[in-house]
């Protein structure tokens, strides 16, 4: 097992547990179990109405057989935030090595090289084929991103490393929300407030939790008590709502301390 460090902004590291293999091995093998299911069920459906000779000939076996267990994980990924059935009944999800949910581009990259992560078997059918040349390098290839695999600090196969991807735990012990950090538009952003500045990290983080937790809070009147003190102290006259005016400070701060 080893770690995704994540450097903030605010030069916090966050440590993210990778995976284990036995965890991703067994996600892999349940997904497998799945996908086998759904061409028995499918052949049971296609037979029941036709023959496979007569629903290859008009392109059904392709469409409900091929297509679907070729691209399984790239739309579970996809569509589940980093996840396939089989990760998430084994707690493990994708993500970026930023500490992100992956892009669409990064599962994209991720689900190509599976054919080289997992070549072995697809060597293996080539070879029965008697197409050796293609069998030999599709199975090198899968040893060869096993060794970086097992070598990788962040335990990343070939396909993680192209995607900028690694497997980690799902019961992670933070996350960027429990952060600071804003996710902003660096070219585009406009600062309301700047002199935001004046504040210490330490203000900054105790604003962060009053908005997180406002829904929260059972005192009346709280955030606007707090907003009205911080208005006070930078010497800021605005007619923001607090809430918006606390949450445009966060953003404020977070891109004048970036720049």
């Amino acid at each position: 097992m080893g770690l995704l460090h994540v450097k903030t902004p605010f030069n916090i590291d966050l440590h993210f547990e990778t995976a284990q293999f036995h965890r991703r091995f067994f996600a892999w093998l349940i997904d497998i179990i799945i996908i086998g299911i759904y061409q028995f069920v499918m052949e049971l459906v296609v037979g029941s109405s036709m023959s496979l000779t007569d629903a290859e000939e008009f392109g059904i076996t392709t469409i409900l057989f091929f297509i679907p267990v070729i691209t399984y994980h790239f739309f579970f990924e996809m569509f589940m935030r980093g996840q396939s059935p089989g990760k998430y009944l084994m707690h493990i999800h994708v993500v970026s090595l930023t500490g992100k949910s992956p892009s669409v581009s990064q599962l994209w990259l991720r689900w190509l090289s599976r054919f080289i992560d997992f070549g072995f078997l697809w060597g293996l059918i080539c070879l029965a084929q008697l197409q050796f040349v293609l069998g030999a390098l599709l199975i090198i290839a899968s040893i060869i991103s096993f060794v970086v695999y097992v070598s990788s600090p962040a335990n990343q196969r070939l396909g993680d490393m192209i995607a900028g991807t690694t497997v980690v735990s799902k019961k992670l012990p933070y996350s960027l929300h429990d952060t600071i950090f804003k996710d902003l538009d660096m070219r585009t952003y406009q600062p309301v407030f700047m002199n935001v500045l004046r504040l210490s990290d330490k203000d900054i983080n105790i604003i962060d939790n009053i908005v997180k937790h406002n829904n929260q809070s059972s005192i009346e009147n709280y955030l606007e008590g707090v907003a009205e003190k911080i208005k006070k102290a930078l010497d800021i006259e605005t007619d923001m709502p607090s809430d918006m005016f606390l949450e445009t400070l966060l953003r404020d701060y977070n891109f004048l301390s970036r720049k």
